[in-house]
């Protein structure tokens, strides 16, 4: 794997984590036995990138996020966010959010977010968590005793805390999961506009409908990174067409099952009376093209390219 070098952009965050042939899932201080949990990591991440961590149970992605905030140490290699190593910097931890992390018995959501203002000596508290508290849709819950919020409500009240303090990097460990994607994505777009968002999930459904760039984790390595697209061809995952063509001739059927790279040629059904609708199934993009080429020959009324689905991507590796 090539070396990644770590940068740093002044008021901007950067993470680097790389190349490592191993991250040990053993917290610092811990005498708990070390166990290899990840292996070949190395990616980089620029101020403002939002990006979807995916992979399925027991790929190590809550453990790469704890590495992230200085909670783990790596084995080996470098792991840095703006040039520093996580442990030595303590803003990182409020930008950890989870559903398993737990909040101080007997407080109220406005005094959990208030007592860590005063702690990180934050000024102008109560304006300031009334407008963030609006952002994030706890208002109206802000007087409830911590221990009565629902889980969804823990969550937005880290979210809370994560935007008041100054952490330039936020990780969502299956938040997606249970706030809904469309929560999720006016988040990035509101609140965590500009602030580097790690988004870690192990559903297909999240990942497709966030449709950020991806870094995928399989079998305990980050095996890839890059939007859908990218993967797809990376790995030569199926690539899926819909042509509508106007007075199918059996000749372009025929043609078209004989093209190179073609997997399947279906006449689908469809309420669009503007033309008869083949769905062609390539065995990669690399065909594309050429495929492109032939089908323009023919009357066509349109032609539309599936997304590539991440399970596919999934099946190549």
């Amino acid at each position: 794997m090539e070396q990644v070098h770590s940068f740093v952009v002044a008021d901007q965050v950067s993470i680097t984590v790389g190349p490592t042939k191993s991250l040990l899932g053993k917290i610092s201080g811990d005498s708990a036995a070390e166990t290899s949990v990840l292996r070949r990591v190395s990616f980089s991440l620029a101020a403002g990138d939002h990006v979807t961590l995916f992979g399925g149970v027991g790929a190590g992605k809550s453990t790469l996020l704890r590495v992230l905030v200085g909670a783990l140490a790596p084995s080996d290699g470098t792991v840095l966010v703006n040039g520093q190593d996580p442990r030595q910097a303590s803003n990182l931890a409020a930008g950890y959010i989870s559903s398993e992390e737990s909040e101080p018995q007997g407080q109220t959501a406005y005094q959990v977010l208030h007592a860590f203002g005063v702690t990180h000596g934050l000024t102008h508290l109560p304006s300031r968590i009334g407008e963030i508290a609006e952002a994030v849709g706890i208002g109206t819950v802000m007087h409830r005793p911590s221990a009565l919020l629902s889980t969804a409500e823990r969550l937005r009240l880290n979210v809370a805390r994560a935007i008041l303090s100054d952490t330039p990097l936020v990780l969502l460990d299956d938040v997606a999961d249970q706030l809904g994607t469309a929560e999720v994505a006016d988040l990035l777009t509101g609140p965590l506009a500009g602030r580097t968002v790690i988004v870690a999930t192990r559903q297909v459904r999240i990942a497709e409908e966030l449709d950020l760039p991806i870094l995928l984790l399989h079998e305990s390595t980050l095996v890839q990174r890059g939007t859908r697209d990218e993967i797809a061809s990376a790995v030569s995952a199926e690539r899926v067409l819909d042509v509508w063509v106007e007075g199918l001739r059996y000749d372009l059927l025929r043609t078209l099952r004989k093209h190179p790279g073609v997997s399947s040629v279906r006449l689908m059904p469809t309420t669009d009376f503007n033309g008869q609708k083949l769905r062609i199934v390539l065995k990669s993009s690399h065909y594309l093209p050429s495929l492109y080429d032939t089908v323009s020959q023919a009357p066509l009324v349109k032609v539309e390219e599936l997304p590539p689905s991440l399970q596919d991507i999934i099946s190549r590796l």
